[in-house]
C-alpha cells in the first residue's frame, strides 16, 4: 500500500512538473513573440522569464552541468585540433618559401628541428 501511494505521488508531481514546464514554454512564446515586436518587458514578463528560468534550471540542474561540461569538452577539443593545423600550415608555407627569403633559412632549419624532436 506503501508503495502504490509513493508511486502516485510520483506521478502527481511529474505530472506537475510537466504542466508548469509547459506554462512556462508558453509564457516563454509568448515573450519571444513581443520580443519580436520590439516592446519592453513589462513586470508580467519578467517574472515569466524568471519563473521559466527557476523551473527549467531546478529541475534540470545536472543536465544543464552536463551539457556544460560536454560542451568544454568540445571546445577545447577543437582549439587543440584548429591550433594544429594553423600551424601545420605556416610551418608549410614557411618550408616553401624559404628559398624566395634566404635569410629566413636558419629560421626555418631551427623550427623544423625542434618540431621534429
Amino acid at each position: 500500500m506503501v508503495e502504490n501511494s509513493a508511486s502516485t505521488e510520483k506521478t502527481e508531481r511529474v505530472k506537475k512538473s510537466s504542466s508548469a514546464k509547459k506554462a512556462a514554454s508558453i509564457k516563454a512564446d509568448e515573450l519571444l513573440a513581443d520580443e519580436r515586436k520590439g516592446l519592453d518587458l513589462n513586470e508580467r514578463q519578467r517574472s515569466a522569464v524568471r519563473e521559466l528560468f527557476e523551473t527549467v534550471y531546478m529541475t534540470r540542474k545536472w543536465h544543464i552541468f552536463g551539457m556544460n561540461f560536454l560542451r568544454g569538452i568540445a571546445f577545447g577539443l577543437g582549439t587543440f585540433i584548429g591550433g594544429t593545423i594553423v600551424v601545420a600550415l605556416v610551418v608549410w608555407i614557411l618550408t616553401r618559401t624559404v628559398d624566395i627569403f634566404p635569410w629566413a633559412y636558419d629560421f626555418v632549419e631551427r623550427m623544423l628541428d625542434t618540431l621534429g624532436r
